[in-house]
């Protein structure tokens, strides 16, 4: 009886062990999800807003990102990457990255994933299966990332360069000098600019958004968004720009023309879209804001620190 016993205490704790490493399936096609820190945990919404699940974690994780029907999470403290299947909720593999990762970007074209780490100063390239495949030495502190037209573009944010590669090869192709603590990406549609966030410097926050050409890096412009704009959106002809100094999201065209501003939140670290629906994600309120036409319609609870946001859109 006493084995017996002893038998069914050890497999009891071989299965709350396997059970938490298992989160609630997420089947819906479309949905917006917050990755916050402050209580490691993923808060999956319809695009509606409806509460879909909730994935408790166990690390001290600071990002994900999807890479198809798959999350992978990362922390900066971590020396591994740990990749979910979104369809069971089971692990799938780990990537040993080594303590440091800053970012891991993931683009349908080329199908690779790509890995920041702030230690080391260098990106990774793996395979969906987690195989790695090439690595670059950058500048100081890589950080946030975006592919476009099969090349990769690398912001060092302790740095004062802006690297282009190839995204295939990771061959550097050219690089062009920007702000320091520069922060967030994107080339709006139809258009050979590169608009860049960030940040700013000690007792100089950045208060605009800067506009570069595409191939060259000249600075063809500036668009005054107080205060810290760091991320960016777009939908159609609206580029969305979130500016955590201030609680703001500003809405402007592509050639720079504004169109709305909305305060939104406490502290906002993270815009996307989902539809016509903007989501904005409110770190020292614990909110998920939703915004269509410039007006906020919603104002969700997540878990302590939203800090990022994913979506999955048809």
């Amino acid at each position: 009886m006493r084995k017996q016993w002893l038998l069914l205490v050890v497999v009891s704790i071989m299965l709350v062990g396997c059970s938490a490493k298992r989160h609630e399936p997420i089947t819906a096609k479309n949905f917006v999800a917050t990755v916050n820190i402050l209580e490691p945990s993923l808060s999956f919404f319809t695009p509606q807003g409806e509460p879909l699940a909730t994935w408790h974690l166990d690390k001290a994780y600071t990002g994900a990102t999807l890479v198809e029907d798959t999350v992978i999470l990362y922390g900066f403290g971590l020396d591994k990457a740990v990749a979910y299947s979104l369809a069971t909720g089971e692990k799938k593999y780990e990537l040993k990255t080594g303590t440091g990762v800053t970012n891991i970007y993931y683009n349908t074209k080329q199908a690779k994933i790509y890995i920041a780490n702030g230690d080391t100063n260098r990106v990774h390239m793996y395979s969906l299966t987690g195989e790695p495949l090439k690595q670059l030495q950058v500048g100081n502190y890589p950080m946030s990332m975006l592919i476009h037209d099969d090349e990769l573009f690398v912001i060092n944010y302790k740095d004062t360069i802006l690297q282009v590669l190839d995204a295939n090869t990771l061959i550097e192709k050219r690089s062009f000098a920007i702000d320091k603590s520069a922060n967030g990406l994107i080339v709006p549609d139809n258009t050979n600019e590169l608009w860049l966030g960030g940040h700013g410097e000690g007792v100089r926050p950045n208060a605009d958004v800067k506009r570069y050409n595409l191939q060259t890096g000249e600075l063809l412009g500036k668009l005054e968004m107080p205060l810290m704009p760091i991320e960016f959106a777009q939908h159609n002809e609206e580029i969305y720009v979130v500016s955590h100094g201030r609680n703001t999201v500003y809405a402007v065209k592509p050639d720079g023309t504004a169109l709305w501003k909305q305060d939104v939140g406490a502290n906002p670290f993270a815009i996307a879209t989902v539809g016509d629906t903007i989501f904005v994600a409110g770190y020292d309120d614990h909110k998920l804001y939703a915004i269509q036409d410039g007006t906020i319609t919603k104002a969700l609870d997540v878990q302590k620190g939203p800090f990022k946001l994913l979506v999955r859109e048809d």
